[in-house]
């Protein structure tokens, strides 16, 4: 199984890389993302190095663990967008002289914060690694946060509000990590970039 998350925004620049990661060391890690990272040509898996502060297991004390998610980055128009969801009317439907009500790409409040955005970043992770979900949910909410974007999870269909972004997040990781035991624990020891 396969769960994305995205995150609109007017640009993603290489500045916002050590603010990420700083915002992620105030959450009971120290990280380091691979030093290749760039948001002008990221595609595909993105790595993160990284030791527990309070690990939920005794085991990975002191270990240093490399994690991470697939991130892709698009560019987004709204309106571009909202061609594609409505479409023009068929042949017949233009004879019968039908309206075809407007189909929303979001809800209009959340439109109205849409239209800045020119850019769209895409989360992707699978069940393979326990800490997969703590960085794609960390980091596509930390990335939210520090450039006023929009965040947006397919799966419940929902948009999220940048107001505690972050720290709901992290409440929701700590939760998840905490329902695990040792045996269904899948973690991946750090041994070169």
């Amino acid at each position: 199984m396969s769960v994305d998350l995205h995150v609109y925004s007017e640009q993603f620049s290489d500045d916002l890389i050590q603010r990420i990661v700083k915002r992620l060391n105030e959450y009971e890690m120290v990280v380091e993302v691979h030093p290749d990272f760039s948001f002008t040509n990221q595609t595909g898996f993105l790595p993160f190095k990284f030791q527990l502060t309070n690990p939920p297991f005794e085991i990975l004390r002191g270990i240093t663990l490399i994690s991470g998610f697939e991130l892709y980055l698009d560019d987004f128009s709204l309106q571009i967008e909202k061609k594609k969801l409505n479409a023009e009317p068929s042949f017949f439907n233009k004879l019968l002289h039908k309206k075809k009500e407007e189909i929303l790409f979001a809800p209009p409040e959340i439109e109205n914060r849409l239209q800045n955005c020119r850019k769209v970043a895409t989360f992707n992770w699978h069940a393979s690694d326990t800490f997969e979900v703590r960085f794609a949910l960390m980091t596509s909410a930390i990335l939210t946060e520090l450039t006023n974007g929009v965040f947006y999870d397919p799966q419940e269909d929902r948009w999220y509000e940048n107001k505690s972004i972050v720290e709901n997040s992290y409440k929701e990781v700590k939760e998840y990590e905490q329902s695990l035991d040792s045996e269904s624990l899948i973690y991946h020891e750090f041994t070169e970039w």
